[in-house]
């Protein structure tokens, strides 16, 4: 998807997509760096993909044997994912994450989010945390980043293990919250 159609769809879909461009390759690196032990992930998650920055990024490392599903809601990416990663299982909803936990009897290793948190009601954010929560391995990690802090309380509240990082090498700049559901 080019550059183009990504402006085109944050112009007529503000609510899902939260930026005029595609996160960068940077902003992967920080939120998926080499110490990550993909041979010990076996289930992952990614909410709001989009055009598939970390997407490609989570393919080139995890192992064969790994589950990996896509969350997007929004259309035109859904369809652009299902052509370039046809393999994989893509929903349309963040909020079904629990339904794949149940079909497959496990929670998520890892959960990637692109998910632009800011530009959800208070409501979406609360039923989100907690979808997110639930299908979360006890041992497992929850990485998202937002482009403000203002939300760092709410991932407090849900996660009380949590890391933030931040990287000016994105367009625009963006804080990394790296999070655990337990102590």
């Amino acid at each position: 998807m080019k550059k183009v159609s990504f402006l085109g769809e944050f112009l007529s879909n503000t609510a899902q997509v939260g930026s005029v461009i595609p996160s960068s390759s940077f902003l992967a690196r920080k939120m998926l760096p080499p110490t990550i032990p993909w041979r010990d992930i076996g289930h992952i998650a990614e909410l709001g993909p989009g055009t598939g920055v970390f997407t490609r990024h989570i393919e080139e490392r995890r192992c064969e044997t790994s589950r990996f599903v896509l969350f997007e809601k929004n259309d035109a990416f859904r369809d652009n994912l299902r052509l370039r990663y046809p393999h994989l299982p893509i929903l349309d909803d963040a909020l079904r994450l629990n339904e794949v936990v149940q079909e497959t009897g496990r929670p998520f290793d890892l959960i990637v989010s692109g998910l632009p948190f800011a530009n959800f009601s208070d409501d979406l954010q609360q039923m989100l945390f907690r979808t997110i929560r639930d299908a979360l391995a006890p041992d497992g990690t929850f990485v998202a980043f937002q482009y403000t802090l203002l939300l760092k309380k709410k991932f407090q509240a849900y996660f009380p293990t949590f890391e933030t990082e931040y990287t000016w090498m994105n367009v625009p700049p963006a804080w990394v919250f790296k999070c655990k559901k337990s102590v």
